[in-house]
C-alpha cells in the first residue's frame, strides 16, 4: 500500500512538472508582431517631421527613423520596443534623432495608448507647446522632453501632465548641457499643476525641471514623494525659506539641485542621531546665501559634487569640511571666504579632481608659504 501511494505521488509530481514546463515553453514561444495600426501611426509621425542635422545638439545624433520601413515589423525599428506578449508599442525612444517640426494635439503619437516610455529629448519642436493630450498616456512611467539649448518647447506645461499617475521619471529641462550667458526660461509650470502631479504620481523617483519657471516658494508637498532620488530645480524662480530638514526625510534622495533661485536655508538637523539621505550631488550656486557654510553640509558624507559658487558666504572654511572624503568636485568660487587654509587639508580629499576657490579672500598655506587666492 505504501509503495502504491509513493508511486502515485511520483506520478502526480511528474505530471505537474510536465504541465508547468509546457506552459513555460508556450509562453516563451508566444510572440506578437507589431500591430498594423500602430505601425501606420509611427509612419505618420515620421512623415510629420523633417530631418535636420541642426535640430539636435548631441554630436552623435543621427536619424533613427531611417530604419522605419513599412514592409518590416515596427517592433524591430530603431527606438521602438514592443510588449513581447501583446505586440503593442510600449517604448518610443527618439532622443537626439534630428527631428524638426511642431508637436500638436493632432499628432498620431497620441494613438499609442500603451506607451510606458517616451523620450523626445534633444530635438527641435519649433517652440511648440506641450500638447494637453500628453496626459492620455495613462501607462507612462518615463517621460523625457528635455532639450539641450534654445530648441525647447514653449509656454505653459499643461496641467493634464498630472494625470500620469504611474510616472517614475519626468525631465522637462532646457539647456541640458551648455548653459549660455543669458538663458531664457521658455516653459512655465503652475504651482497648482505641481501639487496635482505630486498628489497623483506618488512613485516619482526623478524630477528634473531646470529652467522651467515656477515662481513660487518650494512646495513642502515634495517631501511626500518618499521614493524621490533626484530633484533638480535649477533657476525656476523659486524664492523664500527652504526647509532643508523636511527634505532630509527623503531617505533615497541622492541629487538635489537648487542653483539659481533666491533661497534662504533653514537649519538642517535637529538631532545628531538623525539619518541623512545619501546625497551625492548638491547644487546651491547663485542662491543668494549669506553667512557661513551651513553646518549640515558637513554631515553629508556621501557628497561627491558640491557647488556653492556666486553666493555671499563668509567666514573661514571649517576643518570639518575635509571629512567629506568622497568629494570629487568642490566649487566655492565668488564668495567672501577669508583666512588661511592649508593645502595639505585638501590633499586629504583623495578623490578630488576639481577645486575652485577663486574670487575669495583666502590665503593658501603651503609649507609656510602664503599663496593669496
Amino acid at each position: 500500500m505504501a509503495l502504491h501511494l509513493f508511486s502515485l505521488s511520483l506520478f502526480l509530481l511528474y505530471s505537474l512538472f510536465s504541465l508547468t514546463t509546457i506552459a513555460n515553453c508556450s509562453t516563451s514561444l508566444h510572440y506578437h508582431a507589431c500591430h498594423q495600426h500602430e505601425s501606420r501611426v509611427l509612419l505618420q509621425f515620421k512623415q510629420s517631421f523633417m530631418i535636420s542635422e541642426y535640430a539636435s545638439y548631441d554630436p552623435l545624433s543621427h536619424p533613427k527613423t531611417t530604419s522605419w520601413i513599412p514592409t518590416t515589423d515596427c517592433c524591430s525599428w530603431h527606438g521602438i520596443q514592443c510588449d513581447e506578449l501583446t505586440g503593442h508599442v510600449i517604448v518610443v525612444d527618439l532622443r537626439s534623432i534630428q527631428l524638426y517640426g511642431s508637436l500638436d494635439a493632432n499628432s498620431s503619437l497620441f494613438s499609442l495608448v500603451h506607451l510606458q516610455h517616451l523620450d523626445l529629448s534633444d530635438n527641435d519642436f519649433n517652440h511648440s507647446q506641450i500638447p494637453s493630450r500628453i496626459g492620455e498616456f495613462s501607462q507612462l512611467r518615463y517621460l523625457n522632453l528635455a532639450q539641450y539649448g534654445e530648441n525647447t518647447f514653449f509656454g505653459e506645461v499643461p496641467p493634464q501632465l498630472s494625470h500620469l499617475r504611474n510616472l517614475l521619471f519626468l525631465d522637462l529641462r532646457s539647456y541640458h548641457e551648455y548653459i549660455p550667458p543669458n538663458p531664457i526660461n521658455k516653459l512655465q509650470l503652475k504651482i497648482s499643476s505641481i501639487r496635482s502631479l505630486i498628489q497623483n504620481a506618488t512613485g516619482l523617483e526623478t524630477l528634473y525641471l531646470n529652467f522651467v519657471t515656477i515662481s513660487s516658494s518650494i512646495p513642502d508637498m515634495l517631501t511626500n514623494l518618499t521614493s524621490l532620488q533626484k530633484l533638480a530645480l535649477f533657476r525656476c524662480g523659486l524664492y523664500g525659506e527652504f526647509p532643508i530638514e523636511k527634505f532630509f526625510k527623503l531617505k533615497m534622495l541622492n541629487v538635489l539641485g537648487l542653483s539659481g533661485n533666491k533661497l534662504s536655508l533653514l537649519p538642517g538637523i535637529s538631532s545628531s542621531n538623525e539619518t541623512l539621505p545619501p546625497i551625492q550631488e548638491l547644487g546651491l550656486r547663485s542662491c543668494n546665501l549669506h553667512g557661513e557654510i551651513p553646518s549640515w553640509i558637513m554631515n553629508l558624507t556621501n557628497l561627491a559634487y558640491l557647488d556653492l559658487d556666486y553666493n555671499n558666504l563668509q567666514g573661514q572654511i571649517p576643518h570639518s569640511f575635509f571629512k567629506l572624503l568622497n568629494l570629487e568636485i568642490l566649487s566655492l568660487n565668488s564668495n567672501s571666504f577669508q583666512g588661511q587654509i592649508e593645502l595639505d587639508m585638501f590633499l586629504k580629499l583623495k578623490r578630488l579632481t576639481w577645486l575652485d576657490l577663486s574670487a575669495n579672500k583666502l590665503t593658501l598655506l603651503n609649507e609656510k608659504v602664503l599663496i593669496p587666492i
